[in-house]
């Protein structure tokens, strides 16, 4: 009975969408556009060049760099491998899906567990922090606010990373590795990046059609923004501009759409890391434990 309710309750929203799609298909033509936009704007330009880079470092052994340096700090207090130090660096200054794709070629490549995967990418989902950066200022004029947010969404990072410091990460044996040459590497990593730019921008557009249906049938403006955020962050994060609510609640709401990151970034991850049959539940669950955890941070804190 439930997957025959399941099937009829799928077909009947389509329905409902391919009707949606025909009664309102200029508003709906708008929203495709203004998505693509979004995408030119606010997200290949940072993704793009940080997947090109990401392989790039990974190849000229960058974990033996951060092995030196960083991981003897991350060692005793994560419990950390020097490549997943690697990763968790990386994912903090180039953001996510960039640590879903970075964690699913070291996996191809045999470089890293399926296990450990599921446990990083649960951790190393960061918001690219100058995209964080440039979209909270046009939403808090004050930087303090958006200072804060930002330490907050790092710092529970940090936290959920603490908590698995006595997960075995499994150190690789030191084996001589091919060093692909710069003509061989970069044809590779432009294909491999630009078919998950391609998967992105189609999660990205999706969610936003459906951001954009529920829209009619739920005009509250509040409730409005809180579905569109849980679907797709950077939706709900640019309607907060627009809403007429108190800034504390603007700052709880921030805090929830960036911990969250939205289902979309979510099917994008899961997209990226379904190729290595990688489980993605950690990650949901540490996604719901930190989006409550910065709420109740903002909550208390003036």
């Amino acid at each position: 009975m439930k997957p025959f309710l399941k099937k009829n309750v799928f077909l009947l929203l389509t329905f409902l969408f391919i009707f949606l799609l025909f009664q309102f298909n200029t508003l709906f033509k708008t929203c495709i556009l203004n998505g693509c936009l979004l995408f030119m704007e606010q997200v290949f330009p940072f993704l793009f060049p940080m997947f090109i880079a990401n392989d790039f470092l990974m190849n000229y052994r960058f974990e033996e760099l951060i092995e030196k340096t960083i991981h003897k700090l991350f060692k005793p207090i994560f419990g950390f491998s020097s490549l997943t130090s690697s990763i968790f660096v990386l994912s903090m200054f180039s953001g996510t899906p960039t640590n879903a794709y970075l964690i699913s070629n070291l996996v191809k490549e045999k470089k890293l567990k399926k296990e450990e995967a599921s446990i990083i990418v649960s951790y190393s989902c960061f918001l690219n922090p100058l995209f964080l950066y440039s979209i909270l200022t046009t939403i808090f004029f004050d930087q303090k606010i958006v200072f804060k947010l930002i330490l907050v969404e790092y710092f529970l990072n940090f936290l959920i990373a603490f908590t698995y410091r006595k997960y075995p990460y499994a150190e690789r044996k030191k084996e001589k590795e091919t060093i692909l040459s710069f003509s061989q590497l970069l044809p590779k990593s432009l294909k491999r990046s630009l078919n998950t730019l391609l998967l992105i921008l189609g999660t990205i557009l999706f969610y936003l059609l459906l951001c954009e249906s529920l829209n009619l049938f739920f005009p509250n403006a509040l409730l409005n923004c809180f579905l569109n955020g849980l679907l797709e962050a950077t939706g709900g994060l640019l309607k907060l501009i627009s809403l007429n609510c108190s800034l504390h609640l603007k700052e709880i709401l921030a805090s929830i759409f960036i911990s969250f990151t939205g289902f979309s970034i979510h099917t994008q991850i899961k997209n990226i890391l379904e190729e290595e049959h990688i489980c993605t539940k950690p990650f949901l669950k540490a996604r719901i434990i930190h989006a409550f955890l910065s709420a109740g941070i903002l909550l208390i804190m003036p």
